[in-house]
């Protein structure tokens, strides 16, 4: 008989990952928002840093060399907004590009010129730099945990979504009450769920898409047709909370991230699988019990569009979508007044508020470009650019190499095709919205980059194919030394 093993041995084991775990519950119950008022901040960010500094004292250099490519781009990140934050002498901050406003201010003020920042508005690029740490730090966990850990992330992601989904239910049922929203400024009338903004909560529906479609291609053994029609069912739900949010990225992305995720499921594992083509009878309810679900979603689905305002957003405008390419024409016009350096990360508000056309002015403001390619340029000069510009040639190079070996079936390969499904439609998002400035949908990009580096990682560690989602065959994988993204002591594995 087998020994048993202690709950503190296996929490000594899997400290990472139970980190990681803490972490990301906390990003997708308190960190649904984009703004840097949000009360729940207070706590998500030291959660944050101490699952930082946890994940950096056990981090290896073997680690760090494995997955060099999204920890350099996430340090070269924070390296750039830190640089942004470093207070410089009169002379020098006085010879940069669009500083013109600031130098007359300071001599309206009839005294010397002092220390200044790169940014023009430094508070608001240390609650970036703040922001980053939460990504940062899931990132960090991420590169350290084995494979059988990341598959539960990816559950734990999935269920996250189709909680935040059944909450858009809630409500809708409870008649948009403002008791049931999460945070004080929101889409009130819409199904946000776990978010601030209809947005958001459609971007995390469509991103679980690709997921999904890997959990249904890796499914196997007697509960293969259970696990892929329950992925089918909760895939309906997530394209119909999307749709019902009233986002029209979100009814456009979620089909290409539908179609998309064909790489994902083309690259599923061909194997025989002769002593399971029977059909398992033990479960003859299962049927049953999905088409009920599958009918209570329609039912909840036509609830939520005769209640919210999904049909009128969807149909008509607002001011947002009204001004949109006002507001990139504008920054295109300005934003070379700021070059080389940028205005500073985080300065957008004032920065556009300087040179908003007379037009646009009234009793609100613009928070964000509502293009986070463009918003970047402006904010990071020439050093975010050539950030974004690598890190696109990056996501290309590394896509063709695991499209190119997608038909390998390995587990390191499936992975990493699901993660740049989810990067694609978060780059794709970044271009009419701001997804990556929420802390949840931030820690999911950290987590896609990681996915999206393990092939290399695992070829140089030497692992070989895994097990399928479906079924674990064998001993746990805390219990065996096979497949393993970290190097733990023999006699805890």
């Amino acid at each position: 008989m087998a020994r048993s093993r202690s709950p503190l041995k296996y929490v000594g084991a899997h400290v990472p990952f139970i980190t990681l775990v803490v972490l990301l519950v906390c990003a997708f119950l308190m960190g649904g928002g984009s703004r840097d008022d949000i009360t729940s901040l207070m706590f998500l960010r030291p959660i944050a840093v101490i699952c930082l500094g946890i994940g950096l004292y056990s981090l290896t250099k073997k680690q760090w060399r494995e997955f060099k490519l999204p920890l350099g781009f996430m340090a070269a990140i924070l390296g750039l907004i830190l640089l942004h934050l470093i207070p410089l002498p009169p002379v020098i901050w006085q010879a940069l590009p669009g500083r013109e406003l600031a130098i007359a201010a300071g001599e309206a003020a009839g005294g010397l010129q002092p220390w200044r920042e790169i940014s023009l508005v430094p508070y608001r690029g240390w609650n970036a730099f703040y922001a980053m740490l939460v990504p940062a730090a899931a990132m960090v966990l991420a590169v350290q945990i084995d494979r059988e850990d990341h598959r539960k992330l990816v559950y734990l992601v999935i269920g996250a979504a189709f909680a935040s989904a059944i909450w858009g239910m809630v409500q809708a049922i409870g008649g948009f009450s403002r008791a049931l929203y999460f945070y004080d400024v929101t889409n009130t009338g819409s199904p946000t769920g776990f978010f601030a903004n209809r947005n958001h909560m459609a971007a995390l529906q469509v991103c679980i898409l690709p997921l999904l479609t890997l959990l249904a291609a890796r499914a196997k053994g007697p509960r293969k047709g259970l696990i892929q029609t329950a992925c089918a069912a909760i895939a309906v739900l997530a394209i119909m909370m999307a749709a019902a949010t009233g986002s029209r990225a979100g009814i456009a992305l979620s089909l290409v991230s539908l179609g998309a995720s064909w790489l994902v499921w083309r690259a599923r594992p061909m194997r025989p699988e002769l002593r399971h083509r029977r059909r398992d009878r033990r479960l003859p309810w299962v049927p049953y019990a999905f088409g009920a679900f599958g009918v209570a979603m329609l039912g909840g689905f036509a609830l939520l569009l005769t209640q919210s305002q999904s049909f009128t957003r969807i149909s008509g405008t607002s001011p947002v979508e009204e001004f949109r390419f006002v507001v990139w024409e504008t920054m295109i016009e300005f934003l070379p007044q700021y070059l080389p350096f940028g205005s500073g990360v985080g300065s957008f508000v004032e920065i556009f508020q300087v040179h908003e056309p007379s037009d646009m002015l009234g009793t609100s403001y613009w928070n964000h470009a509502h293009n986070d390619w463009l918003e970047w340029a402006l904010e990071g000069g020439i050093p975010a650019i050539a950030l974004m510009a690598l890190a696109l040639l990056a996501f290309a190079r590394n896509t063709i190499g695991l499209i190119a070996r997608s038909k390998t079936g390995q587990l390191e390969v499936h992975l990493g095709l699901a993660g740049a499904v989810v990067l694609f439609v978060l780059g794709l998002w970044s271009a009419v919205d701001y997804p990556l400035r929420v802390p949840a949908l931030a820690c999911l990009a950290a987590l896609a980059s990681v996915w999206m580096a393990f092939p290399r990682a695992g070829q140089a560690l030497g692992q070989s194919d895994g097990d399928g989602f479906g079924q674990s065959a064998g001993k746990p994988a805390f219990m065996t030394n096979e497949g393993s993204f970290q190097t733990r002591p023999q006699t805890d594995n």
